[in-house]
């Protein structure tokens, strides 16, 4: 094989080489479960994107949507906010600097339960382009519970409140013994202008008491769990 023939192969491999390692494959990833925000607190939605050796920012557009409704829009190299919801005015940002390391997430302050449904990430740049789609859930904790009591000659009525919290929580009251006494109880969820819930749990007791019962309140989506005992004697 002549000398010729070799440095044809060889520039012939050094172009596939070249074209190899910056062949990137374009790809946006956002969670693959649902993101949970605590009410009145921001959350991050996350959404990262493929890049390559070279991009361009002002080629690069990014779109957040719930629906139909646009949430934030970045193109030409800036926010571009004229066609965005009013639901979501002077509460979300990109993080500019880190796009150009794949960064499209959104942050979204103040939430509130408006914002609970599906979010999709939309990003076209120079390499592709591309939209993924997640929901996003909304959780607040139950603060700690007040305890009204009131008493007569025949019975007792334990009444614990807590406001405040979503979603709709469990309720459970425990004996000393250590026994369900729930269906002894009568419980009512109110729902106020915000979608977040107040509980009231009355336990009625009649004659004479001389016992500890023990309040259960939990927050499945925030793992948060409030036990409460309280400690009764007839007389007192």
């Amino acid at each position: 094989m002549s000398w010729k023939s070799w440095v044809t192969q060889i520039c012939f491999v050094s172009i596939l080489f070249f074209k190899g390692s910056y062949s990137v494959k374009f790809e946006i990833k956002v969670p693959s479960e649902p993101q949970l925000a605590i009410v009145g607190q921001h959350v991050v939605l996350d959404c990262s994107f493929s890049v390559g050796k070279v991009w361009d920012l002002g080629s690069s557009v990014i779109t957040w949507q719930r629906g139909l409704e646009v949430i934030h829009s970045f193109y030409h190299g800036q926010d571009q906010l004229d066609r965005q919801n009013s639901h979501y005015a002077n509460r979300t940002s990109l993080y500019h600097s880190e796009m150009k390391r794949g960064n499209a997430s959104l942050r979204l302050d103040h939430t509130n339960l408006g914002d609970k449904g599906d979010y999709t990430c939309s990003v076209s740049t120079m390499l592709g382009s591309q939209k993924k789609t997640f929901p996003l859930k909304l959780a607040a904790y139950y603060p700690e519970p007040q305890l009204k009591f009131t008493a007569s000659p025949s019975d007792m009525e334990l009444v614990l409140t807590s406001q405040g919290g979503y979603p709709r929580p469990s309720v459970q009251w425990l004996d000393d013994s250590g026994d369900d006494v729930t269906n002894k109880t009568v419980i009512h969820l109110l729902e106020d202008t915000h979608g977040l819930y107040s509980v009231f749990s009355t336990l009625t007791l009649h004659g004479p008491v001389n016992e500890t019962f023990t309040f259960v309140l939990k927050n499945k989506d925030l793992g948060q769990e409030i036990m409460r005992e309280i400690t009764l004697h007839s007389g007192i």
